[in-house]
C-alpha cells in the first residue's frame, strides 16, 4: 500500500471518527492532508472543535471555517426573529442550514451553510414578494431564471443585510423533477411545529418531513459528503415514530431515495435503522445488495471530489436493484455524452429580474398551482 493511500486512509478514518464523537487521535495526521478533506465534507467547525487538544495545528488552520460557521448562524437566528414578524400573516418554514445546525449536529451552531431556505404555499408568494420588497430586500435571480419554462421552484432574495434567502414554493426546484414526486407544500405548511433556534423561535418541518426532505435531498445530490451523512444520522437517531416516516416517504414517492441515504449513513457512521425500516420503505433484498455494495467500493469518507461511483449510484436510485442499474447507465451515458459535447458560445450578458420578469415568474407559479390543486379527469 502506497504512503499516499495510508495517509488519504488515516484522513478518512479521522473524519469518521470526528462525526461519530469517538475519541480523536490526530496527531498522525497533517495540515494539509486533514483541511481540504474537512472542508469537502463540510464538517471543518466539527473537526476543529474534536481536534483542539489531540492535533491543535490542525484545529489552528480551520478556526476561520469555525468562527464563519458560528457568525452566519447567530446572524441566521436574529433574521428569522425578522421573517416571523414579516411573515406573520402566512404559514411558512424554514428548513435545511439553521434548523440542522440547531436540532440535528453535534456541536449546535456550527453546521456550515450558505444561505436560508424558506418555504411558503405558491398562492401566498405573490403577498410574500411584496412585503420583503417593502422591508429592503432584493431580488437575486436573472431574468432568465425567474423566466425559465420550468418554472423553478425557488427564487433568490438578498436581505439588506446581505444575506441570501432561498425562496421556495416547492421542495423540487425544476418541474421536469417535480414530476417524479408527490410533495405536498400545504401539507408540509400544515404539519409544521415550533421549535428554538438560537435565542429565538421559527417555524419548521415536523420530524418526519425534516429527516425525510434531508434523506431525499442528500440523495439527490449525491449522498457523498459526510456532512449530509451526519444530517441523516442525527435525525435517525430523534425518531420516535419510523412509521410515520416510511408513511411520510411514501406519499412523497421517495422511498428508495430514503432506503439510500438511511442504508449509506447506517455504513458510513453506524446509523441505528430497524431492518424493518427497510422492508417498510420497499427496499427489495437486491437493492439493499446493491447499495451495500457501492459502498464498500467507494466508501463516502473516502471521497474527496464530486465525481464517483457513488454519487453516480445514488442520484439514479430507483425502487428495485434493476431500475436502478438502468438509470445509472443512462446518467453515465448521458454525462459522457455532455463532456464531449462542444462547448456552448457565450450569450448576451444576463440581466438582473426587474418587475416584469417578477411579474412573470409570480404568473406561473399560480398557474403551476392552480394546474396540481384541479382534479384529475
Amino acid at each position: 500500500m502506497s504512503d499516499s493511500t495510508t495517509r488519504d486512509r488515516a484522513v478518512s478514518e479521522l473524519l469518521v471518527a470526528v462525526c461519530r464523537g469517538d475519541v480523536v487521535d490526530g496527531a498522525a495526521v497533517s495540515p494539509e492532508a486533514v483541511v481540504p478533506a474537512a472542508r469537502h465534507h463540510r464538517i471543518a467547525p466539527l473537526t476543529h472543535v474534536r481536534l483542539r487538544e489531540s492535533a491543535p495545528e490542525v484545529a489552528e488552520a480551520l478556526r476561520t471555517d469555525r468562527d464563519l460557521a458560528k457568525s452566519l448562524h447567530i446572524r441566521a437566528a436574529m433574521l428569522l426573529r425578522q421573517v416571523d414578524e414579516l411573515l406573520a400573516d402566512v404559514r411558512w418554514v424554514v428548513f435545511k442550514g439553521p434548523v440542522l445546525a440547531e436540532l440535528a449536529h453535534p456541536v449546535p451552531g456550527l453546521r456550515p451553510y450558505g444561505d436560508l431556505d424558506l418555504l411558503v404555499d405558491p398562492q401566498d408568494l405573490r403577498a410574500v414578494s411584496r412585503t420583503l420588497l417593502a422591508a429592503g430586500w432584493e431580488v437575486g435571480d436573472y431574468e432568465d431564471m425567474l423566466r425559465n419554462p420550468e418554472t423553478p421552484g425557488e427564487m433568490h432574495w438578498f436581505t439588506p443585510a446581505g444575506i441570501q434567502v432561498d425562496l421556495h414554493w416547492s421542495m423540487i426546484n425544476m418541474r421536469s423533477r417535480r414530476g417524479e414526486f408527490d410533495i405536498s407544500t400545504a401539507g408540509i405548511l400544515g404539519r409544521r411545529r415550533r421549535v428554538r433556534i438560537g435565542l429565538g423561535e421559527a417555524w419548521t418541518m415536523d420530524e418526519a418531513d425534516t429527516l425525510v426532505h434531508v434523506a431525499l435531498h442528500a440523495a439527490l445530490a449525491g449522498a457523498n459528503r459526510l456532512c449530509w451523512m451526519l444530517d441523516v444520522d442525527q435525525l435517525c437517531r430523534q425518531v420516535g415514530d419510523w412509521g410515520a416516516v416510511c408513511r411520510r416517504a411514501a406519499e412523497w414517492g421517495a422511498q428508495a431515495h430514503v432506503a439510500l441515504a438511511l442504508r449509506r449513513a447506517g455504513a458510513t457512521l453506524g446509523t441505528p435503522v430497524p431492518a424493518r425500516v427497510y422492508r417498510a420503505l420497499g427496499a427489495s433484498l437486491p437493492l439493499r445488495a446493491l447499495l451495500d455494495c457501492v459502498d464498500r467500493l467507494s466508501p463516502v469518507a473516502r471521497q474527496r471530489r464530486d465525481a464517483s461511483v457513488s454519487r453516480l449510484v445514488a442520484r439514479a436510485v430507483r425502487p428495485g436493484a434493476g431500475r436502478t442499474v438502468a438509470q445509472v447507465a443512462q446518467n453515465a451515458a448521458r454525462g459522457v455524452v455532455d463532456r464531449v459535447r462542444p462547448a456552448r458560445a457565450a450569450g448576451p450578458a444576463r440581466v438582473q429580474a426587474g418587475e416584469a420578469a417578477l411579474e412573470d415568474f409570480l404568473l406561473a407559479v399560480e398557474a403551476s398551482a392552480r394546474a396540481s390543486a384541479s382534479p384529475v379527469r
